[in-house]
């Protein structure tokens, strides 16, 4: 089964299987009144998630939030490097393997 979400009817904005899209998390967004799904009875079975206009509210903060961490990607890596070789650290003196 494939998943499409859209954000308005002409436009997919990413494809992914169900199994990247916990299914818990599509009813809370769907009950949260941020998406709608539609179900496509064709062969394989594929349902589209679309934003609703309530949930098209949240399109500008993503993407400034996309494009703050396209740009920082570096100090993220960094971060993220600094945190992973702390955590090994921790480990270690514990006597444990990482």
């Amino acid at each position: 089964m494939t998943i499409f979400c859209v954000v308005s009817d002409s436009s997919v904005i990413w494809r992914i299987s169900k199994s990247s899209m916990d299914r818990k998390c599509a009813d809370q967004l769907e009950q949260a009144g941020l998406v709608s799904r539609h179900v496509q009875q064709i062969m394989p079975p594929s349902v589209e998630y679309r934003l609703t206009p309530a949930g098209q509210i949240f399109i500008e903060p993503i993407e400034m939030l996309y494009t703050w961490a396209i740009d920082h990607t570096a100090d993220l890596d960094a971060l993220a490097a600094q945190q992973a070789a702390g955590s090994t650290a921790q480990t270690a003196e514990a006597g444990e393997d990482p």
